[in-house]
């Protein structure tokens, strides 16, 4: 994300690296380069002998374009009333010799204020300005805010880098629940917990500060940009909870594993350089939607490493070069050609472009070599997932028929071997004992009647003989 000032700020280079290097003591060239400069923008003096201070009325109208007003390095040091010229809304009075923020309460119209490049050590006065929306105030001498930005409610972007703050207090942010963008790089904190209370914070930057150990962002729930490079930090917990995150910088630090960072979906930026990582195995289950990982100068050994970067579909831009990779040059050069190889979709290897064709659009739809790449390896990782999930049924299936076949066994097993006795005759009641038969037996009719008859006639005929 651009830096607003940056530009400006390029015409004060003197300045800034006087700053930097935090000499006290002004050289006698630099005072009377900078009386010059004061001289051709006063042009007269008062009849009184004292010199014309720059920042008056017939100046300003000379620096006023619609509702911004331009008094970059005019050699300012004290902030006059700016009475005279209502409905200013962006005021620039950076790279000057301010000291004191004063006499801005009746220019409560102001959304964008520049005081970046001056002598400031403390802000105050500002409570009047409650449209406040940019707040530049980097490269001064600030060592602490205290309630100085407690009023800026609709305060969006603020940045106080290359100053000489040491601590920052949640209390001290209570009041900026609109803050979207924070830099606070460049100074002297060992913690930054208090950014956790600023609920609406999309990005933070935070390098080159003396943060070690562990650091906690778990609250800020809309973060999307964070840069903690350049610091002595070994862990950063909480970022698995932000769902927007979507660059990280860590560079520059003492991580040894990426475990802390937990799974990050929607990350597609990861700078890890100048670390002490020592496997990169998991990003393609940690980060899948990457597109940009630099991991320079670790301790990775890339030809172990190589088949897991393969995994990440998405990456287009890679940085392996440095300590770590355990290879010649010679060597090293058939590792990146392996890699290219491994990763068809790579756009950008090391800072050698790769795969050109990738960038040109042509008229004719045409299946681009990393689509078709990608669709191979994801058919690829399904067919595999269909084999394992094969191969775990007929694991179960085996275990069910097993155990089936131990209840079975041990059944059988509980029978008798021999089966209990019984008498090889089995005596007939009386009643049921057979009637010795004489005949046919005569046909059984419809009635009684004629059952009786015929039975009748049949003794009579067998044993009326006898």
């Amino acid at each position: 994300m651009a830096k607003c000032g940056e530009s400006a700020a390029v015409g004060c280079q003197t300045k800034v690296q006087r700053l930097h290097s935090n000499q006290g003591v002004r050289s006698t060239r630099s005072r009377a380069k900078r009386s010059a400069s004061v001289k051709d923008v006063t042009a007269t003096t008062p009849t009184d002998g004292t010199p014309k201070d720059p920042f008056l009325a017939e100046q300003l109208n000379e620096s006023r374009s619609g509702d911004m007003l331009d008094l970059h390095g005019k050699g300012i040091k004290k902030i006059q009333k700016l009475e005279t010229l209502p409905g200013v809304k962006i005021l620039d009075l950076s790279c000057n010799s301010i000291e004191v923020i004063e006499n801005l309460e009746n220019n409560c119209e102001i959304t964008e204020l520049k005081l970046y490049g001056n002598n400031i050590r403390q802000i105050n006065n500002l409570d009047r300005l409650q449209e406040l929306q940019i707040l530049q105030l980097q490269y001064n001498r600030i060592t602490s805010l205290r309630k100085g930005l407690l009023k800026l409610r609709k305060l969006e972007r603020l940045r106080l880098d290359s100053n000489q703050l040491i601590c920052v207090e949640s209390r001290e942010f209570s009041g900026l629940s609109q803050l979207s963008s924070l830099d606070i790089s460049h100074n002297q904190l060992t913690d930054i917990t208090a950014v956790n209370g600023l609920p609406c914070l999309e990005e933070l930057l935070a390098s080159h500060n003396k943060l070690c150990g562990v650091v906690d962002l778990g609250r800020c729930n809309k973060l999307q940009e964070l840069d903690l490079s350049n610091n002595k930090i070994s862990e950063v917990l909480g970022l698995s909870l932000l769902e927007t995150l979507t660059s990280v910088d860590l560079s520059g630090n003492v991580l040894c594993s990426t475990e802390s960072l937990g799974s990050l979906c929607s990350l597609q930026e990861l700078n890890l350089a100048d670390n002490q990582l020592k496997s990169i195995s998991s990003f393609s289950v940690q980060f899948p939607s990457l597109n940009v990982l630099n991991v320079a100068n670790n301790n990775i050994n890339f030809g172990e490493e190589l088949k897991s970067l393969a995994r990440c579909c998405h990456l287009v831009e890679l940085h392996l070069a440095g300590k770590g990779t355990g290879t010649p040059d010679e060597e090293q050069t058939i590792d990146l050609e392996d890699i290219s190889l491994l990763m068809p979709q790579l756009e950008s290897l090391d800072g050698a472009i790769l795969n050109t064709s990738n960038n040109k659009r042509q008229d004719t739809p045409v299946i681009e070599k990393t689509t078709l790449a990608i669709a191979s390896l994801e058919s690829t990782h399904q067919i595999i997932s269909c084999f394992i999930d094969f191969e775990s049924q007929m694991e179960d299936l085996q275990h069910s028929l097993t155990e089936r076949f131990c209840r079975v066994k041990n059944l059988v097993e509980s029978l008798p071997k021999q089966l209990p006795w019984r008498p090889s005759y089995t005596p007939v009641p009386p009643r049921l004992a057979l009637v010795p038969s004489y005949g046919s037996r005569p046909q059984t009719g419809c009635s009684s009647r004629s059952r009786i008859e015929k039975a009748r006639s049949f003794a009579a005929q067998r044993f009326a003989k006898k």
